[in-house]
């Protein structure tokens, strides 16, 4: 039994976006022939790949979420493999989003690294909180956005989960009584809303110490001891500290780190810069989740290059 790629292809767009319409638009198909290829691979595989109830697509099943990760290689190495048989390098100009905490990470050297493979690739990044993201990508202001949410919120395609922790300076010490002063990214940040959410469950009063517009800002704050922040476990270096259970400050929650497709969700140089990015924060050390597998490893071997 072979696989159908353009029924693999549909599937993986149903999969990021939970919708036959969405998906219909972007491979040009109608919807009735897009459920047509949902029937034939689901008869290929001899099991449901969707829960679905009255045309609407609720969630994928386990055997769905285990298509998803073989459907994706499958779909790269494809892509890949008629790439090299083609003289036409990748070019266009993609318009990509992502969290202000981005550049806590090795995020420039991973676009360095696509750049390379890809030298005709424009890209154009704009750094903003997570909802404005998320609002901003379903009015198809970007082409691909990476954006946090909270666990099993489905607005995308989750690629790792990061747990939050309390951090401070070297010499910042919280006190148990009176408000803490709190350093936050602006209003629409995961981070900040785990963080109000945490000291209004606790009935902790707190109020804001700084709003800083970038992680630079944001980092430079805490390290001066003009508060406390919350930030993902692996942005924390030193000097930052977590502050553990110790402190007396509310337990947090994890979040869903996700991307999502814009205005060409059909687009194999968007496609191409997803992958590659969705690897690189698969292999920055943060735990990701047991279904999604490592996506690219040429995008592995390149960063492992600079």
């Amino acid at each position: 039994m072979n696989f159908d790629i353009d029924c693999l292809r549909t599937f993986l767009i149903i999969a990021d976006t939970m919708s036959f319409s969405r998906a219909a638009e972007s491979v040009g198909r109608t919807q009735s022939t897009v459920s047509q290829q949902i029937n034939k691979l689901e008869a290929q595989v001899g099991k449901s790949v969707l829960e679905r109830r009255k045309g609407r697509v609720l969630e994928l099943t386990s055997e769905g979420t285990k298509l998803v990760q073989y459907a994706r290689r499958i779909l790269q190495l494809n892509d890949e493999a008629f790439g090299s048989m083609s003289d036409a390098a990748l070019t266009s100009f993609v318009k990509l989003g992502v969290p202000l905490d981005f550049f806590g990470r090795d995020f420039t050297a991973w676009l360095t690294a696509f750049k390379r493979s890809h030298p005709m690739v424009g890209l154009e990044v704009e750094a903003n909180q997570s909802e404005n993201l998320l609002k901003r990508t379903e009015r198809s202001e970007f082409d691909l956005a990476f954006f946090k949410q909270d666990a099993g919120a489905s607005h995308g395609t989750v690629v790792l989960k990061e747990q939050l922790v309390w951090v401070s300076g070297p010499s910042f010490v919280p006190e148990r009584e009176g408000s803490l002063p709190l350093i936050l990214f602006p209003e629409g940040c995961a981070y900040r809303r785990s963080a109000q959410t945490a000291m209004k469950r606790e009935g902790r009063t707190w109020h804001r110490s700084f709003v800083g517009p970038s992680f630079e800002c944001l980092r430079a704050a805490t390290i001066e001891g003009m508060g406390a922040t919350v930030l993902a476990r692996a942005l924390v270096e030193a000097p930052l500290r977590v502050l553990g259970p110790r402190s007396g400050l509310p337990p947090l929650p994890s979040v869903e780190v996700v991307y999502a497709y814009g205005r060409r969700a059909n687009s194999r140089v968007v496609s191409e810069l997803a992958l590659f990015l969705a690897d690189c924060l698969s292999n920055s050390g943060v735990s990701r989740p047991p279904q999604r597998p490592l996506q690219l490893s040429r995008a592995r071997n390149t960063a492992a290059r600079l």
